[in-house]
């Protein structure tokens, strides 16, 4: 069941017409508002403009790379973007840690499908659990033993 406010809007930067489309199609009928970029300046007015809840920015879009737009997000208190989810065909541990370091949320390699984005960013939108009790108590939902727990900084 999908727990979105209607309209929540979700941005997607990608320099790749049919992804963009194809993303943007499958977050409409998810129940988003989605909105496009085709490159980084466009990605950084739309993001200052309309102030998403969420960015998909793709690691190759053009015109700036996706590190310089999310560089230019943080710099700008005055208007903070929501969570990013970067996405890309190279995505390494170097790119992955690079990003977590400018806000980066998630990340997912491509190619994905459309169906696994609206599932990845619903998780990132839900809100937050109530803090869990102290180990031991009654109804203490502590993550078990191993398992990181959903709040971890980056997943992929």
């Amino acid at each position: 069941m999908n727990m979105v406010q209607p309209g929540t809007r979700i941005l997607v930067a990608d320099s790749d017409r049919a992804v963009l489309e194809m993303l943007q199609i499958r977050l409409d009928l998810a129940g988003y508002h989605a909105l496009a970029a085709r490159s980084g300046p466009a990605a950084l007015e739309m993001a200052h403009n309309m102030r998403p809840a969420l960015m998909v920015l793709d690691l190759a879009i053009t015109e700036m790379t996706a590190f310089e737009v999310m560089a230019a997000l943080q710099r700008d208190v005055s208007r903070p973007c929501g969570q990013i989810l970067l996405v890309g065909k190279r995505l390494g541990v170097d790119e992955v840690k690079r990003g977590a370091a400018l806000g980066v949320r998630a990340c997912m390699l491509k190619p994905f499908s459309g169906a696994d984005l609206v599932e990845r960013v619903g998780k990132m939108l839900k809100p937050a659990s109530p803090a869990p009790s102290p180990a031991g108590a009654v109804g203490s939902r502590m993550p078990p033993a191993g398992r990181p727990s959903p709040s971890s900084d980056v997943f992929i």
